[in-house]
């Protein structure tokens, strides 16, 4: 068993009312919610301690990469909070931009100096990097690259 981040496909995406709010509160329009389903999936199991990685967040700043619970291709600032529960929490779903990801992780890439090219595909990370800090910097580097390319969201399951 374990935790799971994973893409979410259009039939799961439970978070659109709450998430559409939030969005409008800040000026910003609807997000559409998932693509249609491809052939293309993202899923990586979260095994390996996360302290080290912790530590390398927080020395670059990067710690709302540890708070979110849901990661959208939607850009803007800082985190939203759902009134919705998770796989962390039963009580609220903390939410951050794909493109916030994406930039909050670059800086940590360069400091751990990730393998060229990083295996692709479900679990491919998880069975492929045996560094606990880096699985974890190519994880969120990779989650925020399928995000965006495929215009899905992410969570832990």
């Amino acid at each position: 068993m374990g935790m799971y981040l994973v893409d979410v496909r259009p039939g799961n995406w439970e978070y659109a009312t709450q998430l559409d709010r939030a969005l409008a509160e800040r000026g910003l329009g609807a997000y559409p919610g998932p693509r249609q389903e491809g052939a293309d999936r993202f899923e990586e199991k979260l095994s390996p301690p996360m302290d080290g990685f912790a530590d390398l967040c927080e020395r670059h700043g990067a710690t709302d990469v540890l708070e979110a619970a849901l990661f959208v291709p939607v850009p803007f600032d800082g985190l939203i909070t759902l009134p919705v529960g998770n796989a962390y929490d039963d009580e609220r779903t903390v939410v951050l931009s794909s493109h916030r990801l994406r930039d909050l992780v670059a800086p940590l890439v360069a400091d751990v100096r990730l393998p060229s090219p990083l295996p692709r595909g479900p679990l491919a990370l998880v069975t492929g990097i045996d560094d606990p800090v880096a699985f974890y910097v190519a994880m969120y580097r990779q989650s925020a690259e399928h995000s965006l390319r495929h215009g899905c969201p992410l969570t832990y399951i």
